[in-house]
């Protein structure tokens, strides 16, 4: 008689790499990527990282701090300047090229920026970034409190401009929900041109006579400019 056919032994199957709070991080990461912000839940990292959800939960506690840690991994990834303070002479545009770093760094993963939004960070990354942009103010000679102020709107902006360019972009991949996607926004930039062609001048004469420059623009210009205003007006004495 044949000897039964043996149960190959979990000694021979490649082993998955070992969990941890970053590779947790990671995964979600990529899910954001292929998938956007509202596909990153703990169900779905954990079949990125072939495990059950409730292992994850050993490593963060729900899907908020997951996103934070998100969050504060991609801020990470920000050159910042040395410590201490740098000297007064180049700091707006020190501070214009830092801030301009941050808003790519999360635009390339679209929908991030959100999770700044309502509420304060406080993960390491995201208070070291705060730390050299309140340096950069108070070495241009900008007041304690206003500086202190200005890095709330600057968090602001950086989580408008962010969510903006997230909300606009289609949906990733190639298949269905991307052509769909795209689809959606052309639509929506054809609305809003649409609506714009067709203002009344008698009653909206100033919209009506800047229609080519409201939708005119680079992205990166746009960008440039709300940064110049930020700093210009928080340098004023």
């Amino acid at each position: 008689m044949d000897s039964p056919a043996r149960r190959k032994s979990t000694r021979t199957r490649p082993s998955k790499p070992p969990l941890s709070e970053r590779a947790v991080v990671d995964a979600g990461l990529r899910v954001l990527r292929r998938e956007g912000l509202d596909a990153v839940t703990m169900r779905k990292v954990a079949a990125e990282l072939d495990t059950g959800p409730a292992s994850l939960y050993v490593y963060v506690a729900q899907r908020e701090e997951l996103l934070r840690l998100m969050l504060d991994a991609v801020i990470a990834t920000v050159p910042l300047p040395a410590l201490p303070a740098p000297p007064p002479g180049d700091w707006r545009e020190r501070l214009a090229g830092l801030i301009t770093d941050v808003v790519h760094a999360l635009n390339a993963h679209p929908g991030i920026g959100r999770v700044s939004l309502g509420s304060i960070p406080t993960g390491p990354a995201w208070l070291d970034l705060f730390d050299r942009i309140l340096g950069l103010l108070l070495a241009g000679g900008v007041d304690r409190q206003r500086a202190a102020w200005g890095c709330d709107l600057i968090a602001l902006h950086i989580g408008a401009v962010t969510y903006e360019v997230a909300v606009a972009r289609p949906a990733h991949g190639d298949g269905p929900d991307a052509l769909q996607g795209a689809l959606e926004s052309r639509h929506a930039q054809a609305s809003i041109e649409d609506r714009l062609a067709a203002l009344d001048p008698a009653r909206h004469p100033h919209l009506a006579a800047s229609t080519a420059e409201l939708a005119a623009g680079p992205a990166a210009a746009r960008l440039a400019l709300g940064i110049e205003v930020l700093i210009s007006g928080l340098a004023r004495s």
